[in-house]
């Protein structure tokens, strides 16, 4: 079944207290991708103040695409580079401002892959793949594999007639941390928005979705990154783990940890034997690493 790009409009309009949303669906196909291309996905209107009524703001929304490949996408949006991996992730873009002074408007939109429709038989493997996920709750990084496929399976079901399934997955995934926002941001923010697109509405940006998309964007600095961890009062975590290249390979670092840390006995500093296991597997895959104790060395641990 062919994959096409499904880009979500969500709109929200706030006037006098009163939420009102909205939610439109675009389509591309594959074929029409091709690099260098432009395509307006929408067209509005702003105006700018009550002191001229009369100028009127006309705000086009254009992607441009830059690289497609089999895994991959690249493209340009309102002056922005997003890359978006064609199996698993969902990506939500900005939230953008309409200039409005009567009202407040916004706009945001979530872009994936995924086919028009799946079989029904689905959906048991949805239960089934949340049920052995919450297994590891407090392993979330053993459950990357079974989110993915999780992920693929959601965004196969664009015309869900079981809407609600999907939607308690998401906030199950998401409530309890069954992904790790700090390990894997881009999957986690995956849920969050496709959750966000399932509810029809743009999601309210709290600190750590504030914080995530920081992590995620390759214009904020590791200094402004670990400025809003002290901000906020979190443990540090090496910016690292902000990078794609930390998130594909941490899983398979994850797996031979455990793996030369068997036998090893969970007594007292178990964990700075764990990080240095985890220090030299990342090193082999060209990553350099800093661990928690050496992030944070005001803090004990274990």
């Amino acid at each position: 079944m062919e994959q096409t790009l499904h880009i979500i409009q969500l709109y929200e309009s706030i006037d006098r207290g009163i939420r009102q949303h909205e939610m439109t669906r675009h389509q591309m196909k594959l074929a029409d991708l091709t690099e260098g291309s432009q395509w307006l996905i929408d067209e509005c209107e702003g105006q700018e103040s009550y002191d001229e009524p009369n100028k009127i703001i006309r705000l086009k929304w254009v992607l441009t695409v830059d690289r497609l490949t089999d895994d991959q996408f690249d493209f340009t949006f309102c002056d922005r580079t997003y890359t978006l991996n064609r199996h698993w992730q969902v990506l939500g873009t900005e939230i953008y401002c309409i200039p409005n002074p009567y009202m407040v408007e916004l706009v945001r939109y979530v872009m994936y892959f995924g086919a028009d429709e799946g079989d029904k038989s689905e959906y048991p493997r949805l239960k089934e793949l949340g049920d052995l996920m919450m297994e590891n709750e407090s392993h979330p990084w053993k459950n990357i594999p079974m989110a993915r496929e999780a992920m693929r399976l959601l965004k196969d079901r664009r015309k869900c007639r079981t809407a609600t399934q999907a939607k308690a997955f998401c906030k199950k995934v998401l409530s309890h941390d069954l992904v790790s926002p700090t390990s894997t941001p881009r999957l986690y923010l995956s849920y969050l928005d496709y959750y966000h697109r399932l509810l029809g509405s743009a999601y309210y940006k709290g600190e750590l979705t504030d914080r995530l998309l920081n992590a995620i964007d390759p214009e904020y600095s590791d200094e402004e990154f670990l400025d809003d961890l002290r901000d906020s009062h979190q443990k540090l975590y090496d910016p690292v783990q902000r990078t794609p290249q930390w998130e594909e390979v941490i899983y398979d670092v994850e797996r031979e940890c455990e793996a030369r840390m068997q036998g090893v006995k969970r007594h007292h500093g178990y964990c700075h034997k764990r990080w240095g296991v985890k220090k030299e597997i990342l090193a082999e895959y060209g990553i350099q690493w800093r661990s928690p104790a050496i992030m944070n060395p005001r803090i004990r641990f274990d």
